[in-house]
Formats: structure tokens, sequence, C-alpha cells
């Protein structure tokens, strides 16, 4: 077993192109891609490989400035790139056979997962991929923040020798901290979990097909999210618990099977190429610390919405008041 830290640096298009782009080719593409960085380790997780590559956009042609700014890649760079096809190729040439993908942060993955279909190539083969960022809140402070990968470098001493938002020196890095996380034994660990108690599943894709939802309120009231059956035994869940809202769009709910105990609900929902809704809904097993945790989250944005003054109604007749009160 190989693993393989992938990181990507992507162009974009202002909106009015990105949009032409997206109805023309009925997906979501946010940005496509220049670059694949990634760094393979072995099972002792000791680099044994690296991998760089530019690529020549087909989409969004132009780099952007600020684009160009942040990674350094040039746009006579992108002309002299490689087609994604042909890089996507000699990226799996450079992967093998048994690998896992591992990425610092949710986005890298989904990107190129975007360019492959825009593409028309296929997507199997980017599974399994794990994110480091929750294995590194797992063995620092338990916490669920999206800490940067300059801070995992920072905790674990490890000198920013090599410039950022480079993707092969960003993999690099990234492949340094991985090296810390025993990440052989989190994975083990994390897919047992998975295996007893977890479920995820996606809702309102367009991206392979599926209607979005119109509204972000009309995909909140599902009843996958708000009426749902035990994942065990098919019996309806009963709750008195409000839906928390966290950061980064995400919104839980604990509910209880008088059978098999307490599950926490969480949908995270994010727009469709369409300007549609989907989420993805996890339910996973609520052990007391996840009920303890969620409950004293809720108390904390309960006591945070902000207080309301309500207006007197004026009486039939009786003119709104304006202005200052305190005029003389």
């Amino acid at each position: 077993m190989y693993y393989i830290t992938l990181d990507l640096e992507w162009n974009q298009a202002y909106q009015q192109k990105a949009l032409a782009v997206q109805k023309r080719l009925a997906l979501r593409l946010r940005g496509e891609v220049i670059q694949i960085g990634a760094v393979k380790l072995d099972e002792n997780m000791v680099p044994c490989g690296s991998f760089s590559m530019i690529v020549r956009p087909k989409f969004y042609k132009r780099i952007l400035r600020h684009v160009s700014r942040l990674t350094g890649i040039t746009q006579e760079q992108i002309d002299n790139g490689i087609t994604l096809p042909e890089a996507a190729e000699k990226f799996r040439r450079f992967c093998g056979e048994d690998y896992a993908f591992l990425t610092w942060g949710p986005d890298d993955i989904p990107m190129l997962a975007d360019n492959l279909r825009a593409h028309k190539l296929d997507t199997d083969w980017l599974a399994p991929t794990y994110d480091l960022q929750p294995m590194f809140n797992n063995v620092t402070d338990g916490e669920s923040r999206q800490r940067s990968l300059e801070f995992a470098m920072e905790h674990y001493e490890i000198p920013q020798n090599l410039p950022a938002h480079d993707a092969l020196n960003d993999a690099y890095f990234t492949a340094l901290v991985a090296a810390r996380l025993e990440v052989p034994r989190q994975i083990r660990e994390n897919v047992r979990r998975k295996n007893a108690d977890e479920v995820v599943r996606e809702i309102g894709n367009a991206d392979i097909g599926e209607d979005g939802y119109p509204t972000l309120e009309s995909l909140l009231l599902i009843p996958a999210f708000t009426e749902p059956a035990c994942v065990r035994c098919g019996r309806a869940l009963t709750t008195e618990d409000e839906v928390l809202h966290a950061k980064g769009q995400r919104y839980s709910r604990l509910y209880t099977c008088a059978e098999h105990g307490s599950f926490l609900y969480t949908l995270h929902p994010v727009k469709n190429f369409d300007e549609t809704w989907r989420a993805r809904l996890r339910v996973i097993r609520a052990s007391e610390a996840d009920i303890t945790k969620y409950r004293e989250r809720l108390k904390l944005a309960v006591a945070r919405r902000p207080y309301r003054r309500h207006r007197r109604k004026p009486k039939q007749g009786q003119a709104k008041p304006t202005g200052n009160a305190n005029n003389g």
C-alpha cells in the first residue's frame, strides 16, 4: 500500500464566463486544474517518489492575475503545459495499483473529479481518499476546526523552507505532516467506526444527474433530515433538540431510537453547477461525548442569537413614528 499526498493549483474565471461554461457542459466546474503535485509514501510513511505537472486549461484559458500572483504560474507556462487527459494518464501511472490519496482539506479531489468529468474521463480511480485535517485534530485538541497546513507545520516544528502555493511543495509539506499522524492506524480505526456506526449519502447531486433543490430552505426540509428513520431498525426517530447551525454551513440535529440509542444527523449543503442545492448527509451513532459536545454548542449558539426588539404596532388610524422621538 502506498499513500499519495496530493495538492492542486487551479485557475478560475469571472462569474459570467464560468456560468456560461458550466451551462454548456451541464456540470460544475468551479476552477480548472493548472498544476498537479504529489508525493508518494511507502507503508512506513517514507517518501519514495514525486510528481509535478503543469496543465494547459481548455475552458478557462486566461490565467487570472491573482491566481498567477499567488502560485507564481504564468500564462506562458500554462500555454506550454500538457492537456488534462495526458496529465491524468501520467498521474495514474505514477499512482500505480495499490494506493490511497491523502489531502489537506476536502477540496482537491472533488476539484480533480470535476475536471475529469469535464473531459469525459473516468473518476473511479480517485478513491480511496482521506482528509488529513480531521486526523490532525484527532491527535491534537479534538476540535473540528479546519486548520491550515501551515498551522500543522508549526505544530510539528517543520520549517517552511520552500515557497507555498506550489502544488509539489505543498504536497511535500503534506507528506511531512502525514508522517507524524500515524495515518495507517487512524485509517484502520476510522474504517472500523464507519463500518459500525456511520452512514454517508449525497442528496440532490446534479453533477451525476439528480435533481437539485431550488433553495437552501427546501433542502433543509427533506424528510431524511427532518423525519429520519433509524439506520439500524427503520423505526421513526424522535428528538427534543433544535437544529444546530455550525460554521462551514453545517446543520446538525440529535435524534433518538428507543432501541438503538442516539444518532447525530449532519447536513452539509453545497451548490450545484446550476445554482441548485445538494447536500452530504452524515449519520453517526452518537457517543456521550458527542451528545455533550452537541448540546454545549447548541446552548452557545442560542446565547449568541441577537435580541430582536419588537415594536408595538400603531393603532388603526395612528401614524407610524418617524425620525428621532427626542427632537425637541
